[in-house]
């Protein structure tokens, strides 16, 4: 959920819990003052009522103007005022009507009267329900205007932070211009964009240096090897050494060729991940598996191998040819070169997966180092220990899952797009 979203709910459930807090306190504050009001008017009927008797000496013979309707009730005896709420049935089926009643008593001529004024409470809870409703509309127009307000200022406000975010979601570290953030007003927006801008530009320069110094170190390391190699080839031409002096050489010139391929190795694995392999295109996979088996079909041969292959037509991927390629040789060549002499290749292509499967014998080693730098099965002495993690880093770039098993004397490899 976005931060703006997130902040406006917040917002709507509090004017929203405010609304119901003060409409129930507006509840019962209205039905007491109206409560009072009630108690009030009975008392001043009752007032009115008694100075009517003491000016006249009698009750009134109809009910006077200013009163609602009263009841009389002869008593023999004084009695206190009595002020109560009740209900008022004029039929046992039906329900009650509540009432607010005043009982009283006066002196007249005849005697001892005991006068009732009622006063019926739905009208006060038909004007607090009135009033409930114009304060619920008023507060849903009051909340849906702040909410839109506030959503707006808050849009306004936040503006440089979604702003930062975007430039940050775009910035790779190959480019060369320096991000560019939109200006605020707001001191923690200003540090937010200090501090980024800083960041950003000390990762740039630590990776043009980190991509200088792998260009220049494998350059410089290739040079005096493929020197020295060169003379080794040249010294392997005298006609003056002896058989022991030749396989020394010859050991060395093999010793040579494993550190010039570990190199050029680890400089390919250090650009994959600085992501220097950044112009994917869509490639046709199926074709490019394809023309791979026509070219390792001699190897394959060799080794009196049988390969079958299930693959799909027209499967394409974003993928950078030249890593697509280093993809297939591991592959492919590990499904080759540790195969048992007669084995089998198995090789199944879809759009969702490739899996490479292949005889052999089980790993001397845990399963989870598989992919791991400078891990290799002991059985594969001449093996640098960097095809599959190779594979892995080509993988984790683009977001391919790569897993591995070994059942029934099959190792499977299996490419999840």
């Amino acid at each position: 959920m976005k931060l703006i979203n997130k902040a406006t709910r917040s917002f709507l459930i509090a004017c929203l819990m405010a609304s119901i807090a003060g409409g129930v306190l507006c509840y019962f504050i209205l039905k007491k003052i109206l409560a009072e009001e009630d108690t009030e008017r009975l008392y001043i009927q009752k007032n009115k009522l008694e100075d009517f008797v003491k000016t006249n000496g009698k009750l009134p013979e109809n009910d006077l103007p200013f009163l609602d309707r009263f009841w009389v009730y002869p008593t023999k005896n004084y009695k206190p005022v009595e002020l109560k709420d009740t209900v008022l049935r004029t039929n046992p089926h039906h329900d009650g009507l509540e009432i607010k009643q005043i009982a009283f008593c006066v002196k007249t001529a005849d005697g001892y009267y005991q006068i009732k004024i009622r006063k019926a409470l739905y009208e006060s809870e038909d004007l607090i329900e009135a009033l409930l409703a114009a304060f619920a509309g008023l507060m849903v127009l009051l909340v849906g205007m702040l909410l839109f307000a506030n959503y707006r200022l808050s849009r306004s406000i936040w503006k440089p932070f979604y702003q930062s975010l975007d430039l940050l979601q775009t910035f790779k570290i190959t480019q060369k211009e320096a991000l560019v953030f939109e200006k605020s007003n707001i001191l923690e927006f200003q540090t937010l964009q200090k501090n980024l801008f800083s960041l950003t530009e000390q990762v740039r320069r630590e990776y043009q240096s980190l991509k200088s110094f792998t260009e220049n170190a494998s350059h410089e390391f290739q040079t005096p090897l493929a020197v020295i190699g060169s003379n080794l080839e040249l010294l392997l031409q005298d006609n003056n050494l002896v058989e022991s002096q030749m396989q020394q050489i010859a050991s060395l010139i093999e010793s040579l060729g494993k550190l010039s391929k570990l190199n050029q190795t680890l400089l390919l694995l250090t650009k994959i991940e600085n992501r220097q392999f950044e112009t994917a295109k869509s490639i046709n996979l199926s074709e490019a598996l394809f023309e791979k088996l026509n070219l390792l079909d001699v190897w394959i041969q060799h080794k009196n191998l049988v390969l079958e292959s299930y693959i799909s037509p027209n499967i394409s991927i974003q993928i950078n040819e030249y890593l697509l390629d280093v993809l297939l040789n591991n592959l492919l060549g590990n499904a080759i070169k540790y195969n048992l002499i007669g084995g089998k290749i198995n090789i199944e292509l879809n759009e969702r997966n490739l899996i490479i499967k292949n005889t052999g014998n089980p790993l001397t080693m845990p399963t989870e180092q598989l992919f791991e730098r400078f891990q290799k099965d002991s059985s594969a002495s001449d093996s640098l220990g960097l095809g599959l993690a190779l594979v892995k880093q080509i993988c984790d770039t683009y977001s391919f899952r790569l897993s591995y098993v070994f059942e029934n004397g099959w190792h499977i490899l299996s490419v999840v797009f």
